[in-house]
């Protein structure tokens, strides 16, 4: 596939860095317009948080793979894609011991569940914050792993 025109590279380069930048300087809590938008990241307000700045610095870096070259372009656009979604999914698996998740009322109201590392019982969570004290509900063991 051959490069677009320069001005098609450069009009990628300006998005992506402003983008990037504006995400390096504010911080927003999980909203329907910007970020990493997975069941996991809303679900953790500290899990959003890191995604949000790999994605802004992974940001930085496809707008300058879109100055430098179209291939190193292409490849940082893949990089963004993948780490952006397996990022988030692997703090989550790692901090509750599952993959699942539960939703409350509204499309962005999503909640944690915890893993029993004796049981293996999925417990539902109000909040994050809710790990730290947290037994199960089968056999009594705490949840933080």
């Amino acid at each position: 596939m051959p490069p677009p025109p320069p001005f098609i590279c450069y009009l990628l380069a300006a998005i992506m860095l402003g983008l990037g930048g504006y995400m390096l300087m504010r911080s927003h809590g999980p909203n329907p317009w910007i970020g990493v938008r997975l069941p996991w990241t809303l679900a953790d307000r500290e899990i959003w948080d890191k995604s949000w700045v790999l994605a802004a610095w992974l940001l930085v870096a496809v707008g300058l793979g879109a100055l430098v070259s179209w291939p190193l372009f292409l490849l940082a656009i893949f990089a963004l894609l993948v780490l952006c979604i397996y990022y988030p999914f692997s703090l989550y698996r790692r901090k509750y011991g599952t993959w699942r998740y539960w939703r409350d009322i509204g499309w962005l109201d999503y909640r944690p569940a915890a893993r029993c590392p004796q049981c293996g019982q999925i417990q539902k969570l109000v909040d994050a914050g809710e790990l730290a004290g947290a037994h199960c509900e089968a056999c009594g063991a705490p949840l933080a792993y």
